[in-house]
């Protein structure tokens, strides 16, 4: 099996939002969203990731931690998505590599999903496999080209499409895995001849077909995880569902919440079955509650760990602390260290 890469989109200005600031370093739920989109490559084992910065490229690179794995590609000119993949051609010299093409705006795309993407290009040998979606109004996103046989053969945008093919419910999630080789040779020959003078990154899967190149598709099932941020609001939406699905692990492990959706509780926290959390806590980095333990209301806990049938009471702030078993923190204890706890 080759060594899976990924090339991660993150050049954009992301105007909508309102604001000076590059897009894709916004946090959702404590972390910059590009910085999750690159843990997801990560956990699917990507042995070399590129990021294609661009507006305000230095706060994009200073926003995420630092990764041997991690390469940055500057597009200096906004030419399309095709144009920000092809310019990456020099890092990638094995034309058999499979490379992810991941969106640093996307930040709740699911590990899950994008090795079933993986899987599915490697089982049926493909040059291209791209996840797809349904909606009975896909908007303006490009929709999918099915030939007579129900094979894949391309990608319209919507801006080019006809209002036949704008009636198509299948749409692109921008989400692709190549072979590298193919890649890079249909590259070569997209043109900005549309309505947007652009590269398309969408052009290739036409030039692959045409060549006698297998395209494949995943049908992605939930669609909140290629919901993509343009705007304040938006991104407040997708930090409440991410939010309300970590609580809703916990709830489903033996964890007891009051009032849940005061509770915030971040990603890589770990809580033990039979753990109380009282209302308007806040559970950041990499906190630890062991069995039993009860935290009471309006608490901060930062990589923490409080042990086995301790009670912390309310309004209690704890920053690399360690609390140890059977203890009781009086109301508005502060524990506060320099460095996180070893």
């Amino acid at each position: 099996m080759n060594d899976l890469a990924a090339i991660i989109l993150a050049a954009g200005k992301g105007t909508r939002m309102k604001s000076e600031r590059a897009k894709v370093t916004f946090p959702i739920a404590d972390k910059p969203m590009v910085q999750r989109v690159v843990d997801t490559a990560i956990t699917v084992q990507c042995k070399r990731i590129c990021l294609v910065v661009g507006y305000l490229k230095e706060t994009v690179i200073s926003c995420l931690e630092d990764n041997d794995l991690l390469e940055f590609v500057e597009q200096t000119e906004q030419l399309g998505t095709g144009h920000a993949v092809s310019i990456c051609e020099h890092l990638f010299s094995d034309p058999s590599q499979n490379i992810l093409i991941l969106c640093g705006d996307v930040p709740l795309l699911s590990s899950e999903t994008v090795n079933s993407i993986y899987q599915k290009h490697l089982e049926t040998n493909a040059s291209c496999t791209v996840l797809t979606a349904f909606l009975d109004d896909p908007g303006k996103y490009g929709r999918m080209l099915r030939d007579s046989q129900g094979k894949l053969c391309g990608i319209i945008e919507y801006k080019d499409a006809t209002e036949e093919q704008r009636n198509i419910k299948e749409w692109n999630t921008g989400i692709y895995c190549f072979n590298a080789g193919d890649l890079f040779t249909a590259l070569k020959q997209t043109s900005n001849k549309n309505q947007q003078s652009e590269y398309y990154l969408t052009d290739t899967l036409e030039i692959l077909y045409k060549a006698g190149k297998t395209v494949s598709a995943v049908v992605l099932k939930d669609l909140m995880e290629v919901s993509g941020v343009n705007s304040q609001e938006q991104l407040a939406e997708l930090e409440d569902i991410y939010v309300q699905r970590v609580r809703s692990k916990w709830l489903n492990s033996g964890v007891v919440i009051h009032n849940p959706q005061t509770v915030f509780i971040g990603d890589e926290v770990l809580i033990e079955p039979d753990v109380e959390i009282h209302q308007n806590t806040i559970l950041k980095g990499k906190c630890n509650l062991e069995k039993g333990c009860v935290i009471g209301p309006n608490c901060y806990l930062d990589n923490s760990t409080v042990c086995n049938d301790t009670i912390v009471q309310g309004f209690s702030v704890l920053v690399n602390a360690i609390i140890h078993e059977h203890e009781i923190l009086e109301f508005c204890t502060h524990v506060i260290e320099d460095s996180p706890y070893e």
